[in-house]
């Protein structure tokens, strides 16, 4: 779990990193996107995939 964990955090830091370059349009490639994936796209799928490392994060734990 602590690989996926690792996966999800990368993947939802990348995808944030995203959403502000595409926001602040410092690449105009970005910014050609088709409007669904807009600044707000990137952001809220970046802060869905850290909240999924949080989940396998915690998981790790043993309940006795």
């Amino acid at each position: 779990m602590a690989i996926a964990a690792w996966v999800f955090g990368v993947l939802g830091g990348l995808c944030a990193l995203t959403g502000i370059l595409t926001a602040t349009e410092v690449i105009p490639f970005l910014a050609e996107l088709p409007v669904s994936f807009d600044g707000m796209f990137w952001l809220t799928l970046g802060a869905v995939l850290l909240l999924a490392c949080i989940a396998f994060a915690v998981s790790r734990t043993e309940y006795e």
